[in-house]
């Protein structure tokens, strides 16, 4: 299976890109990223390639996005799927790679980067992500407050995320595209994870815990939030944030193997009144 993926950032400092780096040459054999950043709270990013409109890709989100201020807050899906779609054509305009990679800046990895890919090369999931649970998983998550979806989704099917690190393919990508009415709202988390369910798509989480874990994966990628609550070991979630990249201190990352988030190397965390805008 063929692979690609972009790097996402709204910041650019010499260790973001030493950070980069690293990823890049240690998956060099398996794929290739591209750098894009996004320069203001807009759904139009810097990318090495060209991709659709944002607005003419996902026209009822990018309303909502507008009247919410910028993609901050639940609609960087704006962003993400006209990326990800203008990555298929660039890569390989007649043969779209099977799977897309998405990696935020302050996502690491507790080891080498290709050892953690190659565990997902020939997995056929759509969407593999992080912190997958049902409504009734974790009904205290924030944005169930905001979520709507059509009539037909029950909200048992309801289904929450955690995306700053995950996979889709392009039939995942199509699928949302064309499943985005105005039936649908609030956060991407809960958009991106629960459309897919509903197309009949596959949906696994990387390896934390919950049930889109398939057995024997369990806390083997991550250690997040759970349908048991936080763990104290907790590498991947909200909080805390970490100051400094695992090139930088290998030390301070307790558990090897491991991925970690959010890593923030001179920037600030993300807040309602910043929204992580330059």
């Amino acid at each position: 299976m063929t692979a690609a993926g972009i790097f996402l950032t709204h910041q650019d400092s010499p260790r973001i890109r030493r950070h980069f780096a690293r990823l890049a040459a240690e998956t060099g054999d398996l794929f290739d990223w591209h750098f894009v950043r996004s320069h203001d709270a807009l759904p139009r990013p810097e990318a090495p390639f060209p991709y659709d409109d944002p607005a003419d890709v996902l026209p009822t989100r990018y309303r909502a996005m507008t009247e919410h201020g910028g993609v901050q807050g639940g609609y960087l899906d704006t962003l993400l799927v006209p990326v990800l779609r203008g990555l298929c054509s660039h890569d390989r305009p007649d043969d779209r790679p099977d799977h897309l990679w998405l990696c935020e800046y302050d996502v690491d990895f507790a080891g080498r980067w290709g050892g953690l890919f190659r565990r997902f090369a020939d997995n056929p999931a759509d969407l593999l992500t992080t912190t997958l649970m049902y409504q009734n998983e974790q009904p205290r998550w924030p944005w169930w407050d905001s979520a709507q979806a059509p009539d037909a989704v029950p909200e048992e099917r309801w289904v929450r995320s955690l995306n700053p690190l995950m996979r889709v393919t392009p039939r995942l990508l199509d699928a949302y595209v064309a499943a985005m009415t105005e039936q649908w709202q609030g956060h991407y988390e809960f958009t991106l994870a629960t459309a897919a369910l509903d197309a009949g798509l596959i949906v696994e989480d990387l390896g934390g815990e919950g049930s889109f874990v398939p057995p024997g994966r369990e806390r083997t990628v991550y250690v997040g939030k759970s349908p048991a609550g936080r763990p104290k070991d907790l590498t991947f979630g909200f909080r805390p944030v970490r100051t400094r990249y695992f090139h930088e201190e290998p030390e301070s990352f307790e558990q090897p193997g491991l991925l970690y988030h959010p890593v923030k190397p001179g920037v600030a965390a993300w807040n309602r009144t910043t929204m992580n805008v330059p």
